[in-house]
């Protein structure tokens, strides 16, 4: 045994003399890392997993007393959250808390909405203060849970019943004091969540009756009206609308009127203003059914006459006398005077339509509108009066279906206010290269290409001459070319009955047998020799 380790230590000692010095310290240098780093992952691997105790915050006083049960425990903590989180290694986790629950710890503080299975016993008082308490702090669980709010405390005061009818109704107040995360800020509608979430959760609680502030005493005031109402996003979003709309109209014309003069000899700019306000409105209408005599429809008639002729009192008495005193009025003599009385009465009930609607008036309305174009003459010309016409007809069209909303038979005088066409040479248009001409990267590129192309073939050309002269001398010279067979070396005749063949026979089953005394063996007859 001790003589295979010298030989594995001899053969380890002349393989490490082969290597140059540079690659003994390279193989030092490799080692060493996978040293360290096997050391460190051993490391790594074996520190304890660390696990949350419990799911929701605690309080400084709750940790406080964990964190002296686990040291008395002797058991690895970490504490986290800012003090209202504690952490223990994943497998005691489990054993930690039911041995915590044992003792009562975290006690819950205050009243849950469990202690309303039993109320054997309770005064009613005593059931109104546990309802008020187990409220407090199912709300205040449900604001914990908002984004942002560390812990939170609630104090609600409720109506008293009573059995007397008031003017004034009982309502419920509260007050909350939110803990806000160090960093975080509650924006507007995280805000408006937490009145709403109060004022939802206790009876008779109106909004304006809560108080809600942070730990440091900044209320947090409730916005009513809709924050996104005259922000930036708002004037955005309408500037955009606005950009749509004069885009359209102007793509609309410039594909209409290029095709007549040309892409490059028309320019169009438009310019509007929409009105983005909604209106709501109910309109009462009375309309007549008969519109020619502007008449309703007759529902009852009725036709009353009345005649007396004779001497005496007419009926209603005499004209200028008792009631029907007129100041400076001769009386009549009722007696022996002839007298006239006619009475006409006709009354007619009709119906007419009575429509009530409700009208939403959309946005996006347009109000105004400029058209501006311009137009490109032909080359030493000018436009005729009527192409010039005919330009100015189209806006008008476009311009009098896009204000019909608004206003109604506009003659071509105010049309001609809201467009205008300018005819002019255009100045700034590009200048189209003559596409006859080739530019100087064409003509370097297309050389490019041809003097690779001489160059593979030229290379093809003297490929094939070198393969046509190896094959001719192959040809001519082929003994030269034929490779000599090597020496052949007879195999060692032993005679099958000599003493050769029985000692190699024996050599051969010790090597097989016992290599290591084998080995020892050979060893010797070399030191002899």
């Amino acid at each position: 045994m001790n003589e295979r380790l010298a030989v594995y230590k001899d053969q380890i000692t002349s393989k490490w003399n082969q290597f140059s010095k540079k690659q003994k310290w390279m193989i030092l240098g490799i080692s060493l890392f996978l040293l360290i780093s096997l050391g460190l992952y051993i490391y790594i691997a074996s520190q304890p997993v660390y696990k949350p105790l419990y799911n929701q915050k605690l309080s400084e006083q709750e940790i406080g007393t964990i964190k002296q049960e686990l040291e008395a425990s002797q058991i690895p903590y970490r504490i986290t959250g800012n003090g209202t989180g504690i952490e223990v290694p994943e497998k005691m986790a489990q054993d930690v808390i039911v041995d915590l629950a044992a003792q009562g710890i975290p006690s819950q503080a205050g009243i849950n909405a469990e202690i309303f299975s039993s109320t054997l016993g309770v005064t009613d008082r005593q059931f109104d203060v546990m309802k008020k308490e187990a409220l407090q702090q199912e709300l205040r669980k449900m604001l914990e849970r908002v984004k942002g709010v560390r812990s939170a405390q609630v104090m609600i005061t409720l109506p008293q019943e009573s059995v007397w009818v008031t003017e004034t109704p009982d309502t419920a107040t509260a007050s909350v004091i939110v803990d806000v995360e160090p960093g975080t800020a509650l924006d507007q509608k995280q805000i408006n969540s937490l009145y709403l979430l109060v004022s939802r959760s206790v009876p008779k609680l109106p909004m304006e009756a809560i108080a809600i502030t942070d730990q440091y005493s900044n209320p947090l005031e409730r916005s009513e009206g809709n924050e996104n109402e005259g922000t930036l996003s708002s004037f955005k979003q309408q500037e955009t609308i606005k950009a749509d709309v004069e885009k359209k109209i102007q793509q609309n014309l410039y594909n209409l009127l290029g095709t007549i003069m040309g892409r490059d000899k028309v320019i169009v700019h438009t310019f509007i203003k929409m009105n983005f306000d909604k209106e709501n409105r109910v309109e009462n209408i009375v309309e007549a059914p008969d519109k020619e005599n502007n008449e309703g429809l007759i529902i009852s008639s009725q036709k009353l006459s009345k005649a007396f002729s004779g001497q005496g009192q007419p009926p209603g008495g005499i004209a200028g006398t008792n009631n029907n005193a007129v100041t400076n009025y001769p009386g009549a003599n009722p007696q022996g005077s002839n007298s006239q009385y006619e009475e006409l009465n006709d009354t007619i009930n009709r119906e007419v339509n009575r429509i009530t609607r409700n009208v939403t008036s959309s946005p996006y309305k347009i109000e105004d509108i400029t058209i501006n174009v311009g137009v490109e003459p032909p080359a030493g010309g000018t436009l005729d009066a009527a192409t010039l016409e005919s330009i100015k007809q189209v806006l008008r069209n476009v311009v009098r279906v896009t204000l019909s909303d608004q206003v109604s038979d506009l003659t071509d005088t105010e049309l001609d206010k809201h467009i205008s066409v300018l005819p002019r040479q255009f100045s700034g248009k590009a200048e189209i290269e003559d596409s006859s001409v080739l530019s100087p990267a064409v003509l370097w590129t297309v050389g490019g290409i041809a003097v690779l192309a001489l160059a593979a073939v030229a290379f093809l050309v003297y490929r094939r001459r070198s393969q046509a002269k190896q094959q001719q001398e192959e040809e001519e010279f082929p003994d030269l070319l034929t490779p000599l067979n090597a020496a052949e070396i007879p195999d060692l005749i032993y005679q099958e009955d000599g003493d050769q063949v029985v000692v190699r026979k024996q050599l051969e089953k010790l090597a097989r047998s016992k290599p290591d005394e084998f080995v020892v063996l050979l060893r010797t007859w070399l030191a002899e020799d």
